[in-house]
């Protein structure tokens, strides 16, 4: 069972909570904006800044949501985080997530991975338990959802370091984890994989078999 750390603090990350409808569940948009530690868009003058990989290449940053944004993806809503100088993504290096003490069905997350990733992420309950959750991100280039997401960005060009690839896309993808526990959780913790790379993240709770309806972009 994976432990909280008795040094971890709790931050209130709820940015909004959209309340249920008569046919639409909850969902809570969640902050990340304190946790971005990673470059993975560039503009045309910062082409060098890219750290989505080793060798230093990026998304187009014009070709995807403008930071602090609202946005829709497939059904879900998102606030894209608050890009600055040194990140606009948060890298998974095992970060704690505060969550609103809820009953949650689904985490979604857009996400990318430098190559195919599957790790664990954990939900923590107020009961004590620890559950550790898989989760899969597909490669960020080559296109395919080995993992069953959707494509939420899918761009015209990818950036290196010293020029624009036109012609080779690149993929943000819509991803979803189960929480099975009928218990309150109130936090998660990113798996300990550098490869994964989360933008945006939103709870969805009484979800009666929502599903991801589509490809936004």
């Amino acid at each position: 069972m994976s432990q909280l750390s008795t040094t971890d603090t709790t931050v209130d990350r709820l940015v909004r909570r959209l309340p249920a409808g008569p046919a639409r569940p909850e969902f809570c948009l969640i902050d990340l904006d304190d946790l971005l530690n990673n470059r993975a868009t560039t503009g045309t003058a910062d082409l060098d800044q890219g750290r989505l990989n080793a060798w230093g290449n990026s998304f187009p940053a014009e070709e995807l949501p403008q930071p602090g944004t609202q946005i829709d993806v497939a059904g879900i809503p998102f606030v894209w985080a608050n890009a600055h100088a040194h990140g606009d993504n948060v890298r998974c290096e095992g970060q704690l997530i505060d969550l609103p003490p809820g009953q949650y069905d689904w985490i979604y997350l857009l996400a990318a991975s430098e190559r195919r990733s599957e790790d664990t992420l954990w939900a923590y309950y107020d009961d004590g338990h620890a559950d550790p959750l898989p989760v899969g991100i597909s490669d960020f280039l080559d296109g395919t959802p080995a993992f069953g997401e959707l494509s939420a960005f899918r761009t015209t060009r990818m950036h290196y370091p010293h020029h624009v690839q036109h012609g080779l896309p690149t993929t943000v993808w819509l991803t979803r984890v189960g929480l099975p526990r009928r218990g309150n959780a109130h936090a998660i913790r990113f798996p300990r994989l550098v490869a994964m790379h989360i933008f945006a993240l939103t709870l969805l709770t009484g979800s009666d078999g929502q599903s991801m309806n589509g490809t936004a972009k």
